[in-house]
């Protein structure tokens, strides 16, 4: 599959890691070491990942690109929710089905992998 240098693989497997280890809003602890793992494999220094809100991140990352002349604001921002809902998940044959007592019924496991595929 042509994919312009990014490894889709590797983000539906973070995908489905996510998926299988859905945690709870303002207890997804095993979610905020995966991803600031995963950002510090992007060459992410730890001094622009910071945490906020009990479990979650704020991450800031400089692009490569040449400077441009600013126009107003030249910084962009993007977000994504990483808690799960507390509710069983019933996926019968599901490889990557969640292990514990909730689940990403709203696709935050994949709000987050496509964020992670855009650092």
């Amino acid at each position: 599959m042509e994919n312009n240098g990014c490894d889709i693989d590797r983000f539906i497997t973070i995908r489905k890691d996510f998926h299988k280890h859905a945690e709870i809003a303002f207890k997804e602890f095993r979610t905020q070491q995966k991803l600031i793992e995963i950002l510090k494999t992007f060459g992410i220094d730890d001094k622009c990942i910071k945490k906020c809100a009990g479990t979650g991140l704020v991450v800031d990352i400089k692009g490569t690109g040449p400077a441009q002349k600013s126009t107003g604001c030249n910084t962009i921002a993007f977000r994504a929710d990483i808690d799960a809902l507390p509710m069983p998940e019933i996926n019968i044959g599901l490889d990557y089905k969640t292990i514990t007592n909730f689940a990403h019924m709203c696709g935050h496991d994949g709000h987050m992998a496509m964020l992670l595929a855009g650092a």
